[in-house]
């Protein structure tokens, strides 16, 4: 239950730290694309589970590094080759989880994909998302040569994910 407030506290206060900035850039690019703007549907994908690992991260390399500390004393140094493959395997999966944090914006001419900095990565015409495959925790849409994937997680945006994919079928 606590969980499930701090999850809805974060991304709220995601989305509105970052609206303003998308909603001024999408005004932007869309008037000059002269296409009719309403106020878009936002949502997060992969914020969750970024932001659990940078909570568990910290705690974890203080576990592993007083376990490298113990196992040096005792000379274990197969230990300590171990502790420190994962100190390093644990940098490189946060870095990616990090990556992955996209925030979206939707409406009646596509989809945008936004990083955690608010920088526009890519606009998806809503032709280019009938294309797109469903799977239980995934949401896989080809444009050009590249597949924008859209990460399905209950604790983090299931319901607005699904909301999407009800709004884009109703314009089909």
């Amino acid at each position: 239950m606590l969980n499930h407030i701090i999850q809805e506290l974060i991304t709220k206060a995601i989305e509105k730290q970052t609206e303003k900035i998308i909603t001024k850039k999408s005004q932007k690019k869309i008037q000059q694309e002269a296409v009719i703007f309403n106020k878009p549907h936002l949502f997060v994908s992969g914020y969750y589970q970024a932001y659990a690992f940078l909570f568990a991260y910290p705690i974890l390399i203080i576990v592993l590094l007083l376990c490298i500390f113990i196992q040096f004393q005792v000379h274990h140094f197969d230990m300590v080759t171990l502790c420190c493959i994962l100190i390093i395997f644990l940098l490189y999966i946060t870095y990616k989880r990090v990556h992955k944090m996209y925030l979206l914006a939707y409406w009646q001419s596509g989809l945008t994909f936004y990083d955690r900095k608010g920088n526009q990565l890519v606009q998806i015409p809503s032709s280019y998302l009938k294309n797109a495959t469903s799977k239980t925790n995934k949401l896989i849409i080809p444009y050009h040569n590249e597949t924008w994937i859209i990460e399905k997680n209950k604790n983090d945006n299931l319901k607005e994910v699904e909301k999407m994919i009800f709004y884009f079928k109703n314009d089909f």
